[in-house]
């Protein structure tokens, strides 16, 4: 069965509410938590692991969007992808918003860019200089085994 039509079943609105709530809760619980480890990580040991981050990142998202549903609907899965994606920006977030606590920035400008969420996910873009480095590749594949393991395993 295609996915539109699978879109045009019926969803139970005493399912939708709690995977709203756990997508939601996990995005910003996952992303703060995330963001803070691999802020310590970086700091610390000057080492970077989003890849690892990611996959436990999308597993908390996935099984926590499965447990909140009683019967399954395709827009549970989309919603888990864009939970990931939300908790990946807040992971972001936070930790380029602690590192420049740490180093004493305290230019508003510079916060206020943090917000934009395109230099988040400028990884992705194939057109980009340093699309093809080693660490950028890392992140690419698992960020999309990453939303691939959300969509999954949220079923």
């Amino acid at each position: 069965m295609n996915l539109w039509k699978r879109l045009k079943e019926p969803i139970h609105q005493s399912d939708l509410m709690p995977v709203l709530r756990q997508g939601i809760f996990m995005s910003l619980s996952g992303g703060l938590l995330i963001g803070s480890m691999h802020l310590l990580l970086t700091f610390l040991f000057n080492f970077s692991l989003t890849w690892l981050m990611l996959l436990v990142l999308a597993h908390l998202i996935a099984r926590r969007i499965k447990s909140a549903y009683l019967e399954h609907h395709v827009l549970f899965s989309i919603l888990s992808i864009f939970f990931f994606v939300l908790a990946y920006y807040i992971m972001s977030l936070t930790l380029y918003g602690g590192l420049f606590y740490i180093n004493h920035i305290q230019d508003i400008n510079l916060y206020l860019m943090l917000l934009n969420p395109l230099q988040y996910f400028s990884f992705l873009n194939p057109l980009s200089g340093y699309f093809l480095t080693v660490e950028n590749l890392f992140e690419v594949i698992f960020f999309i085994i990453g939303t691939v393991y959300a969509y999954r395993y949220s079923k």
